[in-house]
């Protein structure tokens, strides 16, 4: 008898305990170029998709098609509390490396280093509402220049 009080306990206790709930970054996201700031041309379109993978990692696929035409996709991964990202298909530039810091659920730090020296910081931050990410990039322009360019992603 009180094995099965201790199990209905115990099962009514779970039910209770919320799940753990993905980082509102994930999802597929849509670059709002005529909300944003760009300190170069923006692209014609962006697409950022967010994914949580069984390895507990966070994955990236991003999508850019450039104001002339072409278009590239970047596919990156990190783990899901943060670190060093991952890029499996060698498309950053020789030298590159990304940590990402994950400041709080939906709020991420990243910092960008080429030859281990910073160049880059990246803030993104989800809405209140989810439906909106700003994603803040402080760092030197290509003249090496002081610069920072405002980015707004839409939930899709």
């Amino acid at each position: 008898m009180a094995l099965a009080v201790t199990i209905e306990v115990l099962g009514m206790a779970m039910t209770t305990i919320p799940a753990i709930a993905a980082d509102p970054m994930i999802g597929t996201w849509k670059l709002d170029v005529g909300s944003s700031k760009f300190v170069l041309p923006p692209p014609k379109e962006q697409t950022e998709v967010y994914k949580e993978l069984a390895s507990g990692e966070i994955e990236l696929v991003l999508t850019r098609v450039q104001s002339a035409g072409a278009a590239t996709s970047t596919r990156l991964t990190w783990p899901a509390s943060g670190g060093v990202v991952h890029d499996p298909d060698a498309r950053l530039p020789k030298g590159e490396t990304l940590v990402e810091t994950l400041l709080g659920p939906g709020e991420w730090l990243v910092t960008y280093m080429r030859n281990g020296t910073q160049y880059l910081m990246m803030h993104k931050v989800i809405s209140q509402d989810g439906n909106t990410m700003r994603q803040t990039i402080k760092g030197l322009d290509p003249q090496g220049r002081p610069a920072e360019q405002d980015q707004v992603l839409r939930r899709q």
